[in-house]
């Protein structure tokens, strides 16, 4: 891997208590056993709350992912990493995506 999803991963391995894994060949970061993102073709994919999906999604090339009768597939959106510009946003989307999952694995 390399590239700005090379930068991506780099940092998130760096941050406290982020964990990474690999699932049906995607890599996934984890914060207290909790799925908060993984890699896609295109960028990484978060988990954001309901609010956030819905900013998350105004982003050009920002898609949600497909339900596959999983309720919580809706709180997934995909955020379009294309070049080094695109790395800083990405990474404010990764920081409210692994607050949240902290919030949701309560206390360790």
């Amino acid at each position: 891997m390399s590239g700005p999803l090379a930068t991506i991963v780099e940092r998130l391995c760096a941050w406290k208590d982020v964990t990474r894994s690999q699932e049906g060949g995607k890599d996934r970061f984890l914060v207290r056993g909790q799925v908060f993102s993984y890699l896609s073709k295109k960028g990484v994919v978060v988990r954001l709350a309901p609010p956030q999906v819905t900013e998350a999604l105004k982003i050009v090339g920002a898609k949600r992912q497909p339900d596959d009768d999983d309720p919580t597939s809706r709180e997934f959106v995909e955020i379009p990493v294309t070049g080094p510009r695109e790395v800083e946003r990405a990474m404010m989307w990764l920081r409210r995506a692994c607050r949240l999952g902290r919030t949701a694995a309560g206390p360790v």
